[in-house]
């Protein structure tokens, strides 16, 4: 799989993704999170731990992708 991560500076309602022309998909999934902690002195750690609880308090349940990737390949 290929992943695209870009960070933007919102300054409208509205923000472009460039897809590169090699991109072997046809179609993706958006997500959109803000960047918090981006003193380089953050610990990583602590905003991820932000954006996980912000997930869990959103009330949609994500599956754990490591347990599919080993469903997946029979682990």
């Amino acid at each position: 799989m290929q992943a695209l991560r870009e960070i933007h500076e919102v300054t409208s309602d509205t923000v472009t993704i460039k897809i590169p022309k090699r991109f072997p998909y046809k179609q993706v999934e958006i997500i959109v999170l803000p960047v918090e902690g981006r003193d380089s002195k953050a610990n990583p750690w602590e905003t991820t731990n932000k954006i996980r609880e912000q997930l869990e308090r959103s009330g949609h349940t994500f599956s754990d992708s490591a347990e599919l990737i080993r469903e997946d390949r029979g682990w």
